[in-house]
């Protein structure tokens, strides 16, 4: 399906250079018709990047000596995303949710089951090593809150932080593991 000739295509055709707006609408539409149309290709998007957050967070929870450690080491790997100091600011899951995407059923059933994988795996490694907190020392409480805070850092980042800050954040988010 190619675009009527309009005054870009025009210009590109007495110059004899390709059409920047038709090019960009040609790989749109083989784009949707590998993907299907943007809700399908958001949805297949959003699902890839889910999947290598959860890879990444299932092995680095399972590394290191202690659950404070390894949950240190992964809370920490987000500091360029929810600082800005990569260009990027925030998660896709978060930003989607928070302007508005997680409206859409299929949208909102993957951020929770995205959500819920995140915060059982922190709530199964601090299980795993219990013994390394006090009798007081609420597993499923303390995951719950470590997520409320990454969420917040994720949602806080489109304001593009100071790296300092955002890891002095964590810092004190860490106390709540002593």
């Amino acid at each position: 399906m190619r675009r009527k000739p309009g005054p870009t295509t025009n210009r590109a055709l007495l110059s004899g250079g390709p059409d920047p707006v038709e090019k960009l609408a040609d790989l749109e539409l083989e784009a949707y018709a590998a993907f299907g149309y943007k809700n399908a290709l958001f949805l297949k998007v959003l699902d890839r990047y889910h999947e290598r957050i959860v890879a990444n967070a299932e092995r680095v929870l399972k590394e290191g000596p202690s659950a404070r450690d390894a949950i240190e080491r992964w809370l920490s790997g987000f500091v360029p995303f929810c600082s800005g100091i990569k260009g990027s600011r925030g998660c896709l899951s978060v930003n989607a949710a928070a302007d508005g995407a997680a409206d859409q059923k299929q949208v909102r059933d993957r951020i929770q089951r995205f959500n819920r994988k995140l915060e059982e795996l922190l709530r199964n490694r601090l299980r795993a090593d219990r013994a390394q907190f006090s009798d007081a020392f609420d597993p499923a409480g303390s995951a719950h809150t470590l997520m409320a805070i990454y969420m917040g850092l994720m949602v806080l980042a489109k304001d593009a932080p100071d790296a300092a800050r955002v890891r002095a954040t964590l810092n004190q988010a860490m106390k709540l593991l002593a």
